[in-house]
């Protein structure tokens, strides 16, 4: 499930935590403890809707849409270290 949630986020565009857990099947309560793991592993990084634009962001056709729910929400980026546990499985 760990794998799944971890694409959705890279592959799934601009979607809310409760789109992923409705694609996942789960409470929203359980993916955000989900998220607070990947987080804390460093698979996963919280942007600040008040910081920089991600490096990863620039040249992404929904990074400016993306940035505004940044400032009205949560929006999180898969680390490098999400993308190779990916690629390792």
């Amino acid at each position: 499930m760990i794998k799944e949630i971890l694409k959705l986020v890279r592959d799934g565009g601009l979607l809310s935590k409760g789109d992923i857990a409705g694609k996942m099947g789960i409470q929203k309560s359980t993916l955000d403890s989900i998220f607070s793991l990947l987080s804390s592993k460093g698979y996963l990084k919280k942007i600040d809707g008040t910081t920089e634009m991600p490096r990863a962001c620039i040249g992404c056709s929904i990074s400016k849409d993306c940035m505004q729910k940044a400032s009205a929400g949560s929006v999180y980026v898969i680390t490098d270290k999400g993308k190779n546990y990916l690629e390792a499985g």
